[in-house]
């Protein structure tokens, strides 16, 4: 699986073992991903979270897995609706 352009910074999964997979990156994005038994691909980006200044150091879930927080070295802690379009 790959989708981000920097390194990986942080991995979080819902407490309900769905497919659903949220990552961070030195890139300054969260990448919400669906995991797949697709051969090598293994998952499929569904959104792409920007809004970061600098580095997004870690990203954990809500324990419904429908809201995402995200904190960044550019000092600010961001609350991500997962379920908005």
């Amino acid at each position: 699986m790959k989708a981000h352009t920097d390194w990986v910074t942080a991995i979080a999964t819902p407490i309900d073992n769905s497919d659903m997979i949220v990552t961070s990156s030195r890139d300054k994005s969260i990448i919400v991903s669906s995991l797949t038994k697709d051969g090598a691909q293994y998952g499929v980006p569904r959104r792409c979270l920007t809004g970061h200044g600098h580095f997004v150091q870690d990203v954990v879930l809500s324990s419904d897995g429908m809201f995402a927080l995200s904190g960044s070295w550019d000092g600010e802690l961001r609350l991500w609706d997962l379920q908005g379009k």
